[in-house]
């Protein structure tokens, strides 16, 4: 096995002794500074390139925190493409190079120097893009000697300091705001690697501090928590049987024998026969009919019909733009040639399998905003183009990164 180091020389690391790969692993820690400080500094770069005159975009938040330039809402998309990853990811990465390039020069003055790696830098950003500039310039001074080293619980209570010494009815202010933002969430998986339980969810709860203790101590205390869980969850619906929803793939045949075969449950993965039987027995079901699937049927209206929408879902299960992963349940059904009403022109049949495909509601209005394009391919594939003539196949798995760019990309690349 044969690494480069930082100097450019070719090393044997099989030959090496422990010293020498422990310096060679410092080496390796330093390579790997210098390449997300690049990629910091190549996100600042594109921030830069798309910067507005104002953010006026209700549904979006700014890239970057109080006092920093506006930049355009969708230039995460080109990034995240290149960087072959989701556009959520290549946003924070934006939003982080902007914040520490304009709210925390001193932090980033460290990645600048690799004294403090980008990760951590990144989280500092973080956790201080909430706060004012001068809120964030204060902790940048508190934290910028100790940036390489300081953790979570130093970052939180630096910051903790600078809102109280700042901004003293902040405390009490913040108490009533969380309130605003208590929540419920449950996630239904699939989970994976250890501790992976077919038919297990996880439930977030955010509320009042002492009501949740309770909570946790009335389950940690019992010696079957499922039995605990199953208690709560049937005493506190007053008698009423749980609404849930699932939908659930299997041959309803089986059931009779739950000893073999197994189905599938949209967002948790495959379940036994079993399961699926013990949750029949005790719920509410609706038995939908199989679709057929090369059924291509069309309509002359907007809004897809029931069983075209989740023809549509099924085919293609989430967003189809690159790297998106949204579940298709969740996202838009989009016409992918623009519908265009028959009173004003529009050609019959417009609406149908082959002119529709999910996308998320970010996605969707980069796509009709016509900043993005896409067509739907013969073999159910699709082709997005972006906005620099760069374009990416997605495909059932996944997306496979850029094919043939369009003549517009036909130029020397820089040196």
């Amino acid at each position: 096995m044969i690494e480069t180091d930082t100097r450019g020389f070719a090393i044997q690391v099989d030959d090496l002794d422990a010293d020498w790969l422990l310096s060679l692993i410092e080496d390796s820690e330093t390579q790997s500074r210098i390449a997300e400080r690049r990629k910091l500094r190549y996100a600042a770069q594109w921030c830069r390139l798309h910067l507005v005159e104002s953010h006026d975009d209700e549904e979006d938040a700014p890239i970057g925190g109080h006092g920093t330039p506006p930049v355009a809402v969708f230039a995460a998309e080109p990034l995240g493409a290149a960087l072959q990853t989701t556009t959520h990811a290549a946003r924070q990465l934006m939003s982080d190079a902007w914040n520490l390039r304009h709210r925390l020069p001193m932090v980033w003055a460290g990645v600048e120097s690799l004294n403090v790696p980008a990760w951590r830098a990144r989280r500092i950003a973080q956790a201080t893009a909430h706060l004012t500039q001068e809120q964030a310039a204060l902790v940048d001074r508190e934290l910028a000697h100790r940036a390489a080293t300081c953790g979570t619980v130093l970052i939180d209570r630096t910051i903790a300091q600078v809102i109280a010494a700042t901004d003293p009815e902040a405390p009490q202010a913040d108490e009533e705001l969380s309130k605003e933002n208590w929540e419920v969430r449950i996630f239904h998986g699939p989970h994976t690697g250890p501790g992976r339980w077919t038919g297990t969810s996880i439930l977030e709860i955010t509320g009042d501090t002492h009501d949740l203790t309770r909570i946790h101590d009335q389950l940690t205390r019992s010696a079957d928590l499922g039995a605990a869980i199953h208690d709560l969850a049937t005493s506190s619906g007053g008698g009423r049987p749980a609404r849930t929803k699932l939908i659930v793939h299997a041959d309803l045949s089986a059931l009779s024998d739950e000893t073999i075969g197994t189905g599938s449950v949209e967002r948790l993965g495959p379940v036994s026969m079993a399961r699926i039987k013990d949750w029949v027995d005790h719920s509410h079901v609706t038995v939908l009919p199989v679709l057929r699937m090369d059924r291509c049927d069309a309509v002359d209206r907007h809004d897809p019909p029931t069983w075209m929408r989740e023809h549509v879902i099924l085919r293609d299960q989430h967003c189809v733009f690159p790297w998106c992963h949204t579940d298709a349940r969740s996202c838009d059904l989009d016409h992918i040639t623009p519908y265009l009403p028959l009173d004003k022109g529009g050609p019959p049949g417009q609406t149908n399998p082959g002119n529709l495909a999910p996308t998320c509601r970010r996605h969707h209005r980069n796509k009709t905003r016509g900043i993005w394009s896409y067509t739907r391919e013969p073999d159910g594939t699709y082709t997005w183009t972006s906005p620099h003539g760069r374009r990416y196949a997605v495909t059932p798995c996944g997306t496979s990164g850029m094919v043939e760019p369009c003549a517009s990309d036909e130029r020397p690349r820089p040196t």
